[in-house]
């Protein structure tokens, strides 16, 4: 019996935290946007460093929106 409710506190504590929050969608969006630019940069005749500007300054204003925009309340 001891190994059923230690089963059933593990599977608890696997969903209780799988929703995503605003926080961590932001730290998704800086490395896909850098991986868009290097499929863009493989695809495009484009020069890579248009990729990486374009690139930066989307992870730039995530990090903006994180601090300044919408930051963290307290308690959270």
């Amino acid at each position: 019996m001891a190994t059923s409710d230690r089963t059933r506190r593990t599977r608890d504590h696997s969903t209780a935290g799988s929703r995503l929050s605003r926080y961590d969608i932001l730290l998704l969006v800086i490395p896909a946007a850098f991986l868009l630019a290097l499929v863009g940069s493989v695809v495009s005749p484009l020069p890579t460093r248009v990729f990486v500007a374009g690139a930066s300054v989307v992870g730039g204003l995530a990090v903006a929106d994180g601090l300044f925009v919408n930051p963290p309340e307290r308690g959270r």
